[in-house]
């Protein structure tokens, strides 16, 4: 059984996921309208015989086109783990994708030129407030670095093996992020889909363009879990949690699979076998 949605209006939070709110149309559009811009004007530039600028707004414009795209909506099954954690279930989660990676390097190496170039034209004007295009330039400088360091997350996160939620009978590995949170099933109390809102602090009013994020968490007793929840500013949550829109098998089927498992403790002694795989399949399996 799923929970049901919190309404998101005029709300930051709540219980329940909103997977597919409709604001993401608003994201798709203004990326596709910003892409073509940017396209018609790298079209022009090489018409005009400027070919390094219109490469250059050619390769922004696929950047930018991307964005909305970064998420993959392919359905991948559980899968029986054998590793250092022990023997059990893994629910996995999708990797960064390669073309948010791209997009990542390529507005990193832009921010990072950019500003470079500007510096040294800065240095050498000796009219003009060079004070302040050197602060500016700093700033965009370290966007960029700060850019590229998303991109090497990126890398190493598609590098690293067997991501996802793992279930052992003894208790549960979130290895979701660099560093794996663990605990006990003795120490869970329940498992907790729910969402947020984001928006700037002098932003006073929820608008229909606020991103949405969804999370996954699990209500452990506080002092049970080892690792660090590097989400949970962004949950707004101290219980171990994870993205939940990079769950990659059915989301909702894996709340109910988390929750079977934490309800019937004798029934854990089948994670890590083919009778778990099955279980989750039932779950999934459309309702007559």
């Amino acid at each position: 059984m799923t929970d049901t949605p919190t309404p998101l209006t005029f709300r930051d939070s709540g219980a329940g996921w909103h997977l597919k709110p409709r604001r993401r149309f608003l994201l798709i559009g203004a990326a596709t309208v910003a892409g073509a811009v940017l396209a018609l004007a790298g079209l022009r530039a090489l018409l005009l015989g400027k070919v390094a600028a219109g490469v250059l707004l050619l390769v922004l414009a696929a950047a930018v086109a991307v964005i909305p795209f970064g998420d993959s909506r392919r359905r991948l099954p559980p899968a029986t783990y054998d590793g250092p954690e022990g023997r059990g279930t893994l629910l996995p989660i999708h990797a960064v994708r390669v073309v948010s990676i791209l997009a990542l390097l390529v507005f990193g190496l832009l921010l990072v030129v950019a500003p470079a170039l500007a510096l040294r034209e800065v240095l050498h004007d000796r009219g003009g407030d060079r004070v302040l295009g050197l602060v500016i330039s700093v700033f965009v400088l370290l966007l960029g670095l700060l850019l590229l360091v998303g991109a090497y997350g990126g890398v190493r996160s598609r590098m690293t093996p067997s991501k996802g939620i793992l279930l052992t009978p003894t208790r549960v590995v979130l290895r979701t992020q660099t560093e794996p949170m663990v605990f006990g099933w003795e120490a869970v109390r329940g498992v907790w889909p729910h969402w947020t809102r984001q928006r700037a602090v002098t932003d006073l009013i929820p608008s229909p363009d606020d991103p949405i994020h969804n999370w996954l968490s699990f209500e452990v007793t506080p002092g049970a879990v080892q690792g660090v929840n590097a989400l949970g500013r962004m949950a707004r949550t101290e219980d171990p949690t994870l993205d939940a829109e990079k769950i990659a098998s059915d989301p909702h089927a894996v709340v109910a699979f988390c929750r079977f498992y934490l309800a019937e403790p004798e029934a854990r002694a089948e994670l890590g076998t083919p009778a778990a795989l099955a279980r989750f399949r039932d779950l999934v399996a459309p309702v007559r």
